[in-house]
């Protein structure tokens, strides 16, 4: 089962910029109407269909659902589909930090948002009012997505949290709170938790470790087996992905970037930096700034 890299395969996908947005008809050009068993870790995607049919496979269970009808993948879950010409549709790709960051402040857990898809119901009326706020909702994100004007991230993260209320609001009445039936894919998902919660300390492999009762051998194959990236390496792309996100969308000068993200010394990070992107800061961020 394949490991789709989201931030190197998607051509036009800069991670950097937190929400990725894609009509059903393009994703589907990129990676075509049936696709093979896959998952994509560090990412959730949300798939919004408003018109067709899908046949789903979502971890062990398969779905024929017609649309209205959406489908949340987290992350590592493995999925795959079929669809005909006729479907159409939203796909929206979040980093799992950003969604973690609402659960948290919902005080859910990170696993609250498990693989589901909901077929709505046009009849009823609970489902009437859903339907015209997703596709509101997404129609205007995506509108917001072709322009580039000021505050548009900002936008896009509002807009894709009142998307992710709705499928709280959707999941409450539907289905009941999911644990990952998978031991290792949760000591995963809590390792990236752990991570997201201190990276901008720079913790060190041990620390987590010892935060985790694991061994370095197990956690390095765990991380293996759900994103193909070695424990250090999935941390260090966190720390850059933060770098390159404050270099773009904020003022702040390199030296109080590199004491945000833990570094005391800016001379490192701008060597850390150069090391992992081939570009110094500075240059990275005039470059973008063009």
């Amino acid at each position: 089962m394949q490991n789709i890299n989201i931030e190197k395969t998607y051509g036009s996908l800069d991670t950097n910029a937190i929400i990725h947005y894609e009509t059903f008809d393009n994703f589907a050009l990129f990676y075509g109407r049936t696709s093979l068993v896959h998952f994509h870790d560090r990412f959730y995607q949300i798939h919004y269909l408003t018109e067709g049919s899908i046949f789903l496979q979502l971890d062990e269970k398969e779905y024929s659902l017609k649309a209205p009808c959406f489908f949340l993948t987290p992350p590592s879950t493995p999925h795959g589909f079929k669809t005909n010409l006729d479907t159409h549709g939203h796909v929206l790709t979040i980093p799992q930090e950003f969604i973690w960051q609402l659960l948290v402040s919902l005080k859910r857990d990170i696993n609250y948002f498990y693989p589901m898809c909901i077929e709505l119901n046009p009849h009823s009326p609970e489902h009437q009012k859903s339907i015209f706020q997703m596709e509101y909702i997404f129609t205007a994100l995506a509108n917001e997505y072709k322009e580039n004007i000021e505050e548009k991230q900002t936008a896009l993260r509002l807009y894709a949290k009142l998307i992710l209320l709705s499928i709280y609001r959707l999941a409450q009445n539907n289905q009941v709170a999911y644990t990952p039936k998978n031991n290792e894919l949760k000591l995963f998902n809590e390792f990236n938790f752990l991570i997201e919660e201190n990276f901008k300390n720079n913790w060190k492999i041990p620390q987590y470790l010892e935060k985790l009762c694991i061994t370095e051998s197990r956690l390095n194959a765990i991380c293996q087996r759900f994103s193909t990236e070695s424990a250090k390496r999935i941390i260090i792309e966190r720390q850059i992905q933060e770098a390159k996100r404050k270099l773009l969308f904020t003022q702040d000068s390199i030296y109080q970037i590199a004491y945000e993200l833990g570094f005391k010394d800016p001379s490192y990070f701008s060597r850390f930096f150069l090391k992992e992107t081939k570009l110094s800061p500075k240059k990275f961020r005039d470059q973008r700034h063009k």
